[in-house]
């Protein structure tokens, strides 16, 4: 026994060396040359072996090379699609005996494979040469890798037949692949596909028996197992079924196949079944993260076919609320596959469908379906294109939260809401329009919905005709057009609401307080793309005032809009108000003799109206550019009324600059520009007008109720301000204006008359008539505005027996005049136009000048004589009287001037006190009397300006 062991084991020592020391004794070269060589016999393959090789028998005759490559047909142009660290490569042990080297299996180390599908649908990974022929050329002959001519196979040979031989030919017991990389292209469709960490055993150790698959790998960075079985594949192959089994799973979810299958003819009955604890995670398999999970998923059904027919029915399905089932059939023994079937939805929830969709809203609702379709087509677009649907859908109880739209609505959290949605969809062929009825409600306020469409040309790729009403409470807007797939729109568009302001605030948009903004409606054709959105032949009606336009909107960091504004009459009333501060009075006849009053005593101590301190704001004009055209047949602002204009506006980086080209104002022409700079922390303002041959009366009297003044008038006006309020403004004020008068007069007011009629009313200040007035050629003044101060000092007024010359200060902010002019009547009328003039008329008389005063609320000024002006030179005064005659003078005669005048002044104080007063206006000239406080009282009492009379007394005294 002993004898026996020992031999044993020096038998299995002397084994061992064998097989350990043989392998560098056979020849290498001779053996990996045959091994290139049955590679490309069995495989059709050409096989790169650039690194080192080696030889084992242990544990089975095998090759081992490292830095391998693999190319098929492509492999001509160098391009390989498999490339490994290490190949091992098993050979049958009779290759060891001088028999012919075969392999047995194919293990490939770390390798990327790349499978690709070329354009013109050649693959990556198609064999060089047909399997049939029997010869490959001689490595060592030099010859090239050329793909031969095709093989004729023998005539009536089965193609089965010639498969199965195929099989057969390959003879590869094991395929494996480890720690590998797999990339799938398909440049004809777009697709890619990636496998990482691939592991893989492919076992078929008998054709006749069972062949194995196993393997995992990484797809979209999920773990995927796969496992799969089949009988007999030389059966399968010959056209009998044979049982088949595939299971693909992914943690808990999980595809599987079973039944049997055959190969030709192409022929199966299965069974499918999947199901899974989660649909986002079956999602993320395919790259389509959901933002919540609707829930578990499974799905069953029965598939039988053949190359004729293929019929998959008894289909149910379930995916978190979704109840699916239906049936499908394909008819493909005509020249073009038919397809037909139907799925019907028996329940679902709106929150679960718009999680599949991808979108993270709450809501909630009731869906139900009812679907048949039919198709033919031998790829995806004929199929699209011949793609007939019918049926129904609804939802009903609908509502859907979180919509981001409380910001645009001020706020409101209901905004973000839409409740109560009730919708049907019927179908009736997808080359018929689709109806869409149904409603709604939002922030409180139901609306209908109705819409058309037709889908199949969208399906082919073109426009389709759209469109869609929706009508409530407050408006209602309609699109009828064409909508395209990458989602332009173009069509008709409108839109009307019976208020507008109203509509504005509801959505979150208020305006400030005001009348305007009511009926608003708009149409025309409408177009949109993806970042802009144009209009053309629009009709709009805002309030009062209609028109059309046409313009575009480019969308971007800062949208920009051109548009042409062709408006009838523009009402302004309903925006600006009927007046405005600058504005005062009404147009009533009262207003007309306040504005022409001369008593001393009329108007008030202040301003019958104000500027307005709310708040200016043109950091607006920034959020957009523009450049707009606007022309109008008529611009009504209460009873102001102009006539055609033309004007050019540009809106850029905040500032907007208009460019009046033509305005018709009052039987004259306007022109100028006007900028409005919202670029700074502040309002500005800038413009400059030019303004010729207006008649001045009615546009005085409709622009600012001033009713006293007529001519033709011309005006240039330069000017500038920055503020924050109206009031701001007007303080702010400056530049220079020139205001000029022709051919007009003065109402209310007769100077020549009034000098030459005078008598002691003159000292209590000149009473006006309605009836009066004072005619002149020309009227001017130049006007220097600082802090909404305006000066002029060169006022002129010429015209028939009167010269008016004089200055002063109107006070903008204040809304106050302090003038004081000296008209002058003369004796001749040189420099006017020839007139009648009465007999013995004297033409030498020599001027008087009267100083008059204009002070006080611009909007009822007082206007009296100068008194002190008269009485400072009482002879002058005297003489100049004397020729002239009147109530006055006759009062005067035959006594000094400086006591005449004395006399007067007592007689008036005495006639307007009714003798309750002793004063002694003589000893008050002559400054005996130092009694202020009693001439403050005379000078309260007639009306008269502060310090007039006491102004007498002081220069008397100092005489």
């Amino acid at each position: 026994m002993r004898r026996l062991l020992i031999g044993l084991g020096a038998f299995f020592f002397l084994l061992v060396t064998v097989l350990l020391v043989l392998p560098f004794f056979l020849p290498k070269d001779a053996i990996k040359q045959q091994v290139v060589s049955a590679v490309e016999n069995q495989l059709g393959w050409r096989l790169r072996l650039d690194g080192p090789v080696s030889l084992s028998l242990l544990p089975g005759f095998s090759l081992t090379a490292e830095n391998v490559g693999l190319s098929g047909e492509a492999g001509a142009d160098g391009i390989e699609f498999a490339k490994a660290e290490a190949v091992n490569f098993g050979l049958a042990w009779e290759g060891l005996f001088g028999g012919e080297i075969r392999l047995t299996g194919i293990d490939l180390t770390k390798p990327d494979i790349f499978l690709e599908i070329g354009p013109s649908g050649t693959t990556s990974w198609q064999p060089r040469r047909r399997f049939g022929e029997a010869e490959s050329p001689d490595p060592s002959s030099g010859q090239t890798a050329e793909t031969p001519a095709p093989s004729t196979p023998e005539s009536g040979e089965p193609a089965a037949t010639r498969e199965a031989g195929f099989i057969r030919k390959i003879g590869v017991d094991r395929f494996g692949i480890s720690q590998g990389n797999l990339v799938y292209s398909n440049r004809q469709t777009g697709e890619r596909v990636e496998i990482k960490a691939l592991d893989l055993t492919v076992s078929a150790p008998d054709l006749a028996g069972d062949v194995d698959l196993e393997g995992r790998f990484d797809w979209q960075d999920n773990p995927v197992a796969v496992a799969g079985s089949m009988s007999a594949p030389l059966s399968f192959i010959g056209g009998e079924e044979v049982p088949v089994s595939l299971e693909v799973s992914s943690g808990d979810a999980s595809f599987a196949v079973a039944g049997k299958a055959g190969l030709n003819p192409a022929q199966a009955d299965v069974t499918i079944s999947a199901s899974g604890p989660s649909v986002s995670q079956l999602a993320a398999l395919f790259g389509k993260p959901l933002p919540r999970d609707p829930g578990s998923f499974a799905v069953e059904g029965h598939l039988a076919g053949n190359e004729t027919a293929i019929v998959l029915n008894d289909l149910k399905a379930t995916m978190g609320s979704f109840g699916l089932g239906g049936s499908f059939d394909a008819d493909l023994a005509g020249q073009v596959p038919a397809l037909s079937g139907r799925m019907v939805l028996d329940k679902g929830s709106l929150a679960d469908l718009l999680a599949l969709a991808g979108q993270d809203l709450a809501a909630s609702g009731n869906l139900k379906a009812d679907l048949a379709f039919t198709a033919s087509g031998v790829d995806t677009p004929e199929l699209l294109a011949s793609l007939n649907l019918k049926g129904n859908a609804h939802l009903d109880a609908g509502e859907v939260s979180g919509l981001g739209l409380a910001s645009v609505a001020g706020g409101d959290p209901a905004a973000d809401t839409i409740k109560n949605i009730s919708l049907s969809l019927n179908i009736d062929g997808l080359d018929g329009p689709l109806a869409l009825n149904g409603g709604m409600s939002w922030r409180g306020e139901g609306f209908t919905v109705t819409g058309k469409a037709t889908p199949a040309p969208l399906l082919a790729g073109i426009a389709a005709p759209v469109s869609a009403q929706i009508k409530g409470q407050r408006f209602s807007a309609g699109f009828d057009g064409r909508f395209q797939s990458r989602g332009d729109l173009e069509g008709a568009l409108s839109l009307e609401t019976a208020d507008l302001r109203s509509l504005l605030a509801w959505v979150g948009q208020p305006v400030s307080a005001g009348s305007g903004l009511k009926t608003f409606k708009v149409s025309g054709l409408f177009s949109a793309q993806e970042n802009a959105v144009g209009f053309e032949e629009t009709s709009f009606v805002l309030d009062q005032t209609s028109g059309k336009a046409t313009g575009r909107v480019t969308f971007g960091k800062t949208p920009t809009v051109t548009a042409r504004l062709d408006l009838g009459t523009l009402v302004l009333d309903p925006y600006l108000g009927g007046s405005s501060g600058g504005r005062s009075g009404s147009s009533s006849s009262g207003g007309g003799k306040a504005s022409g009053n001369t008593g001393g005593n009329g108007g008030s101590s202040g301003a019958s109206g104000s500027w307005s301190t709310a708040p200016i704001d043109f950091s607006g004009l920034r959020t957009v550019n523009a450049d707009f055209s606007v022309t109008s047949k008529e611009i009504v602002w209460d009873a102001l009324k102009i006539g055609s204009s033309v004007l050019k506006a540009k809106i850029q980086n905040g500032v907007l600059t208009a460019d009046l080209q033509k305005l018709s104002l009052y039987g004259g022409n306007a022109s100028g520009n006007l900028t409005l700079n919202g670029a700074g922390t502040a309002a500005g303002v800038k413009a400059s007008f030019h303004l010729e041959n207006l008649d001045a009366h009615p546009f005085l009297r409709d622009a600012a109720d001033t009713r006293w003044l007529h001519g033709r008038a011309f005006m240039d006006l330069d000017l500038a301000a920055v503020g924050g309020s109206e009031r701001q403004l007007v303080e702010n004020l400056n530049g220079t204006a020139r205001v000029e008068f022709a051919d007009g007069s003065l109402r209310g007011i007769n100077i020549p008359q009034i000098v030459r009629g005078l008598s002691v009313k003159t000292l209590l200040g000149w009473a006006g008539g309605s009836e009066e007035k004072t005619d002149f050629s020309s009227m001017s003044a130049n006007f220097k505005i600082a802090n909404g101060i305006a000066v002029t000092d060169d006022f002129s007024l010429v015209g028939p027996l009167v010269r008016v010359s004089g200055g002063g200060t109107t006070n903008m902010p204040d809304r106050t005049l302090d003038w004081r002019v000296e008209p002058r009547i003369v004796p001749t009328l040189e420099g006017q136009a020839p007139a009648p003039r009465a007999k013995g008329e004297d033409k030498k008389l020599a001027g008087l000048g009267v100083p008059v005063i204009a002070k006080g609320p611009w909007d009822n000024p007082r206007i009296y004589p100068d008194v002190a002006g008269i009485l400072e030179n009482p002879e002058a005064a005297y003489k100049q009287l004397q020729s002239m005659g009147g109530d006055l003078v006759k009062a005067l005669k035959d006594k000094k001037p400086d006591d005449a005048l004395a006399d007067v002044a007592n007689e008036a104080i005495k006639r307007a006190t009714g003798g309750k007063t002793q004063i002694d206006i003589q000893k008050v000239i002559e400054g005996d009397v130092n009694d202020q406080d009693v001439l403050k009282a005379v000078e309260e009492g007639f009306g008269l300006p502060s310090g007039l009379l006491g102004s007498f007394g002081k220069k008397k005294k100092d005489e």
